[in-house]
């Protein structure tokens, strides 16, 4: 049983280095995710703009919405995920590979 464990503090210490780049990967699924049902959204009520207007607002505001969400998102959550111990932060990082992996199978079809 030992063996487990130290599995688990050796994943969990080499995620804790890499903290940055895993916030910043689970960030872009997210927006992967969700960032079509955003912009539609967006597309709702500009569409009543003329095309003139309505091209570079659009531009305007997804390049900021979306750069917001890069810039404060993954440094919030690389900072939620420090907050793991060494125990607990590799079966944390595990639950949540199996949800990304089981979403977009459901959001693939």
């Amino acid at each position: 049983m030992e063996w487990i464990t130290d599995g688990i503090i050796f994943l969990s210490k080499l995620a804790r280095e890499h903290l940055d780049v895993i916030a910043m990967a689970l960030t872009a699924v997210a927006v992967a995710f969700v960032g079509r049902f955003i912009a539609s959204w967006s597309s709702g009520w500009m569409n009543r703009l003329h095309a003139a207007v309505r091209i570079p607002a659009r531009a305007v505001l997804n390049l900021a919405l979306f750069g917001a969400i890069f810039y404060f998102v993954p440094q919030w959550l690389g900072n939620l995920l420090g907050y793991f111990n060494h125990y607990t932060l590799a079966p944390v990082l595990l639950v949540i590979a199996v949800c990304v992996g089981i979403l977009s199978e459901k959001l693939g079809h």
